[in-house]
């Protein structure tokens, strides 16, 4: 669930038009009904969804500082992999997160605290990561002998951080009506 894209009728200027959020509330309930063992949901660690252009722009501003900053100490400049990145990722993310209103903006992330408010009331129960999945994570990261980057447990629910900024949350999660 990195991010959601809207339909381009939830745009509509209706009073009666869907919000982004009762779209997402209604996928999470059917989603729940199909009765997975474990969903695992990994976001972006930024509010990007913000209602005003300069709450997006100053959230949009962190967030990505701190990404260019660890690719900055990962790939060198000239990379062409790092180039790709760059332009075809983040730049695409960058400008539609700043530049786009309504159906246009795809990219509206949000942070572990929101996911956690709409994955209970959709019906979903917290699954806590284990203390071997984390082991694991701080291995694979090890390997790329990156320093800077941490993994972070918190409540069960993992963080990928750069220096002290969390970047990417991961948790899971089981239908509650099945248990």
């Amino acid at each position: 669930m990195n991010g959601y894209s809207l339909s381009p009728d939830s745009a509509s200027s209706s009073p009666f038009a869907p919000t982004p959020s009762a779209k997402m509330e209604r996928f999470l309930s059917w989603f729940c009904g199909l009765s997975p063992k474990i969903m695992v949901v990994t976001e972006q660690e930024s509010n990007h969804n913000g209602s005003s252009m300069n709450e997006r722009f100053m959230e949009a501003l962190n967030f990505y500082a701190a990404l260019f900053d660890c690719l900055e100490s990962t790939l060198p400049r000239p990379s062409a992999d790092r180039m790709k990145v760059e332009k075809m990722l983040w730049g695409e993310e960058i400008r539609n997160i700043i530049a786009c209103e309504g159906a246009e903006r795809r990219e509206r992330h949000e942070k572990l605290e929101k996911w956690v408010q709409r994955m209970d009331m959709a019906g979903f129960g917290r699954v806590p990561l284990s203390y071997y999945a984390m082991l694991q994570a701080r291995r694979l990261l090890q390997s790329f002998n990156c320093d800077g980057y941490k993994i972070k447990d918190e409540n069960g629910f993992f963080h990928l951080c750069w220096q002290d900024r969390s970047l990417f949350s991961v948790s899971a999660w089981r239908c509650r009506r099945f248990d």
